[in-house]
């Protein structure tokens, strides 16, 4: 099943700046106020979840 992350309480927009996963520009930022795609930030963390699913 797809990630799909909440941004509803996001930091909003800015300027476009290098997204810190593709390196393309977003305006998106996370909860964390880092530059990234909504679409970035839910493959990585979907990859990640299927890592720690494999190691375990």
């Amino acid at each position: 099943m797809p990630v799909v992350l909440d941004w509803t309480r996001t930091a909003g927009a800015g300027e476009p700046v290098p997204c810190v996963i593709c390196g393309k520009p977003a305006i998106c930022r996370s909860p964390s106020d880092k530059p990234v795609h909504k679409v970035c930030a839910e493959t990585w963390t979907e990859q990640r979840s299927a890592d720690r699913k494999a190691v375990a």
